[in-house]
């Protein structure tokens, strides 16, 4: 069970790296993709597993722990797993103003939050809908030519 597990560990690492080192939007949506797969298939394995409720627990703490390492160092605190942004113009904070400004065309594709966004570019944005669905659709500072 335990040599299972550390091997989806390390797969689940190298999806990760994957998506972290993807060079534009279309790459990070397939390396995402995967990379909520092997979570699922993952936390499957977990809840489908023979043992008992207290060594399930220590495992599904032991995958959390590890996925959180993946995006925060563990002596630091800081983030070190961020996705890669591919327009080094726009910030996060950009992304919330037009997705306060234009919610309801967000909102359309299924996006509700600004969090939701994963990445963006100079033309488009990626984002995780309600259903877990990743989308990419036009910004819309694009669309209205701004």
């Amino acid at each position: 069970m335990r040599t299972e597990f550390n091997a989806s560990l390390n797969e689940f690492n190298e999806i990760f790296t994957i998506a972290k080192n993807s060079k534009n939007l279309s790459e990070l949506k397939d390396a995402y993709i995967n990379f909520e797969a092997k979570r699922e298939e993952i936390f499957f394995w977990l809840m489908n597993m023979d043992c008992d409720d207290e060594q399930r627990s220590e495992y599904l703490t032991e995958f959390a722990m590890y996925e959180h390492n993946l995006w925060v160092d563990p002596k630091t605190r800081t983030l070190i797993g961020a996705m890669p942004i591919f327009d080094d113009d726009v910030y996060f904070e950009d992304i919330e103003n037009m997705f306060e400004e234009y919610g309801s065309y967000f909102q359309r594709f299924g996006c509700l939050r600004a969090d939701q966004v994963l990445s963006w570019d100079q033309q488009n944005v990626l984002f995780m809908d309600e259903f877990s669905n990743i989308e990419i659709v036009k910004r819309p500072d694009v669309l209205l030519n701004i």
